[in-house]
């Protein structure tokens, strides 16, 4: 079964070398798990991961605050992409900010990464504008972009993950 875990201070130990396994193949510049342990105590931080047994299939990194979340990092081992698994993380996400009364939700995405501009642009997210020369490590711009919680409309009960296919699916 595929389940969510909030990764605490406590628990990150644990989880540290698969998630850092997933980073670094993932990113060009990779968090540092001093990065991640930091998140885990910083009070405004979510730091979330899909697992099965005890096997890291993915993670999801925000901050909430001030009736908004700003989505710092998302990624998917590379043998578990393509299944929903993305989408449920985001959906997770989206339930906290619900929940938090959050009205909005930004996230930067470089204009390379098309997988993940796909992604956000499926879950809800419209662009909004730029960042020039975000990423350090490249100059590459950073698109931005925003989800209007108004906009989220899909039943937050109505939402698992079908396990015999491996991907998302409505209930409802």
């Amino acid at each position: 079964m595929i389940s969510f875990i909030k990764i605490t201070e406590e628990a990150f130990p644990l989880y540290r070398d698969q998630i850092m396994a997933i980073e670094e193949v993932s990113f060009p510049s990779p968090w540092t798990a001093r990065a991640f342990l930091e998140e885990t105590r910083n009070p405004v931080s979510h730091l979330w991961a899909l697992k099965r047994s005890e096997q890291i299939l993915g993670y999801i990194c925000f901050w909430m605050f001030a009736a908004e979340v700003h989505l710092l990092n998302l990624a998917v081992h590379p043998q578990w992409r393509r299944r929903g698994l993305g989408s449920r993380l985001l959906a997770k996400m989206k339930a906290v900010a619900y929940y938090g009364g959050v009205e909005r939700i930004w996230l930067e995405v470089r204009p390379s990464n098309s997988a993940a501009r796909k992604l956000y642009s499926k879950a809800g997210f419209r662009e909004q504008g730029r960042r020039k020369r975000y990423y350090t490590d490249t100059g590459e711009d950073a698109i931005v972009m925003a989800l209007e919680m108004g906009a989220f409309s899909v039943p937050l009960a109505n939402v698992c993950v079908d396990e015999e296919a491996g991907k998302l699916k409505s209930l409802g």
